[in-house]
């Protein structure tokens, strides 16, 4: 073998001394698609002692239903994992969108989107109770429940205006 070539350096003598299957398996530990999000939450320094800001609580929550929800990320994790996620979510997430609600329409004034509540409120009702019932989450739900339930009147009443429209287009046809 030449000085400038390491051994095992390029996948044909992976091939030549490990055989077909050595190609097809891992290097190091089982990665999992949490790892590459994780990193690249690292990478865009959202660590855990800077101060709280919308994208860095979509990330906490995007990575919580990764870790938490999502079946294929089915690695088991440390028990210190478990405590450190969840108590990061109810001492300073939960908090966070409490004190930043604004009941308004606008959803650019809310804390987080429609869809990151409905996956949290899902997870935290059927495997957290006690959190979910917890009085700052309450008048989380409380509100996204009423923007649901506001739009729903808005498309209603959007439904009726179109029909009362149609009909004074044909009484003027007649």
């Amino acid at each position: 073998m030449s000085t400038t070539r390491r051994p095992l350096g390029s996948l044909s003598s992976v091939w030549n001394v490990g055989g077909e299957e050595a190609l097809r398996r891992r290097v190091g530990p089982e990665r999992t698609p949490v790892e590459p999000h994780t990193r690249r939450m690292y990478a865009k320094r959202e660590e855990g002692w800077r101060p709280l800001t919308r994208q860095r609580v979509a990330a906490f929550i995007r990575l919580f239903v990764l870790c938490f929800v999502e079946v294929e990320n089915g690695l088991r994790f440390h028990p210190v994992t478990y405590q450190m996620m969840q108590k990061t979510l109810v001492k300073r997430i939960i908090p966070w969108i409490y004190n930043r609600l604004i009941f308004a329409m606008d959803k650019s004034t809310w804390p987080i989107t429609l869809e990151q509540f409905k996956e949290l409120d899902a997870y935290l009702a059927e495997h957290l109770p006690r959190i979910h019932k917890d009085d700052q989450w309450d008048t989380v739900a409380y509100f996204f429940k009423e923007v649901l339930h506001e739009g729903e009147e808005w498309k209603r009443l959007k439904e009726m205006e179109k029909e009362v429209m149609e009909s004074v287009r044909r009484c003027l046809e007649h």
